[in-house]
């Protein structure tokens, strides 16, 4: 840049520029477009450039757009609103109406497929529980299993206050490894749907450790948690956890009744429609398509 006039701000009563230089700014509301600057200002941050809009070598009209130019600017400016808003959807409520509409795809999918079973637990406890019943059902809610188990310890109250099985009921049950060949037999090259996942499969290993069973279930990689698919479907979500808040089943803590409740909330999630998922007033922005 060739050297310029420097200058002090305005009303500082000392070398201020002259009344007809003006900003960058300026020059623009003035219908100019600024070429070369005739002065300066020189600011903490920035360097205030002054122009003079007399002289055309320092600014010079704009030069008016086409119908075709004004076209395009005004399709550009329609496009940046469409996504300012919606960006703004999405961050408020539109990640929780897509992810319903995916619970809803994956229940379909599901339901259009007869390679699978649901599986279910009671136990003693939470940490180091062992299965007291067990219940499995194919898609069609036909029984392929359905025991209880006769455990090494004796059943806790607490327990017992919340499914109803009592030591007396499983005394003359099979115990686990009478058991687990049938298990693996129905369960193999099937996948495994349960509800609160983590939690059957850990209970699995345990009693498969306890007693010395092999093979593994392989589970792990051949199971997928209902109650993740129908927590996000009904979208309550947690600010402060970050995720949704887990739905309660609506069984009865009996093992068949609670793969027969399970079955249900992958059915009341398959018969919603992605064309009904918004309620009124919460709607994705104009010309906007979810992603598939």
């Amino acid at each position: 840049m060739d050297k310029i006039q420097t200058y002090s701000w305005w009303g500082s009563g000392n070398n201020e520029p002259p009344a007809l230089l003006k900003t960058k700014r300026q020059i623009q509301e003035m219908g100019l477009r600024p070429v070369k600057a005739v002065g300066v200002i020189h600011c903490r941050e920035y360097d205030c450039l002054l122009y003079d809009p007399e002289l055309p070598e320092s600014a010079v009209p704009k030069r008016k757009a086409s119908p075709k130019q004004l076209e395009v600017l005004a399709k550009n400016r329609e496009k940046q609103k469409r996504k300012y808003a919606y960006e703004h959807w999405y961050k408020e409520v539109g990640f929780i109406e897509r992810d319903r509409v995916r619970a809803v795809k994956w229940a379909k999918e599901i339901l259009g497929r007869d390679n699978w079973t649901i599986l279910d637990t009671e136990t003693t406890g939470l940490g180091d529980a062992e299965i007291i019943e067990i219940a499995i059902i194919d898609h069609q809610a036909r029984t392929l299993l359905n025991t209880l188990i006769k455990p090494t310890i004796p059943i806790p109250v607490e327990a017992t206050a919340i499914h109803g099985i009592s030591d007396e009921m499983v005394k003359d049950a099979l115990s686990f490894p009478e058991v687990f060949s049938q298990i693996h037999s129905i369960l193999e090259g099937k996948q495994v749907l349960i509800y609160n996942v983590s939690f059957d499969i850990c209970v699995l290993s345990y009693c498969r450790k306890l007693h010395g069973l092999e093979p593994p279930l392989g589970l792990n990689v051949r199971s997928e948690c209902i109650m993740e698919w129908y927590s996000q479907w009904c979208g309550d979500w947690s600010q402060y956890w970050k995720n949704y808040r887990w739905q309660p089943l609506g069984g009865g803590h009996r093992a068949l009744e609670d793969c027969k409740a399970a079955l249900e909330r992958i059915q009341e999630m398959a018969e919603d429609s992605p064309e009904i998922l918004y309620p009124q007033g919460i709607y994705p922005p104009p010309n906007y398509e979810l992603e598939n």
